[in-house]
């Protein structure tokens, strides 16, 4: 199946979630994940795990709270079996420093609501503008 590659054309929660990161808006991210929603991401530093939408939206939240720039540079949607993937790419500038983060999400949805995601993160890498 080909990638869904323009907003436009993404599913409905997938297009609000990477929205709601974009724009660091935690009751945004909230409105994705159903409220007994399970969230498993693996981090760098290791694994994180979360029940319940405020919960879940609260962590995704603080990755990008100390960002003072925020742009969405790339984001993909696919269907494996019955799991939405989710992929984005943002750069970004936190303390002065410039970086790249790229996660992937593959996420069980229901009635226009995430009720399960696992979270794969490239961590915050620090770039250097040429």
């Amino acid at each position: 199946m080909e990638p869904v590659r323009t907003l436009e054309r993404m599913p409905t929660v997938a297009e609000r979630l990477v929205a709601g990161i974009a724009a660091q808006d935690r009751e945004a991210i909230a409105a994705c994940f159903s409220p007994d929603a399970q969230f498993r991401a693996l981090l760098p530093p290791g694994l994180r795990e979360r029940s319940g939408a405020g919960e879940v939206a609260t962590l995704i939240a603080a990755w990008f709270g100390d960002s003072t720039e925020l742009n969405l540079d790339d984001r993909h949607v696919w269907s494996v079996g019955d799991r939405l993937h989710v992929s984005y790419r943002f750069v970004g500038i936190e303390e002065g420093e410039p970086y790249v983060v790229e996660q992937h999400l593959f996420c069980t949805v229901r009635d226009d609501q995430i009720e399960r995601a696992d979270l794969l993160c490239s961590g915050f890498l620090t770039t250097r503008e040429s």
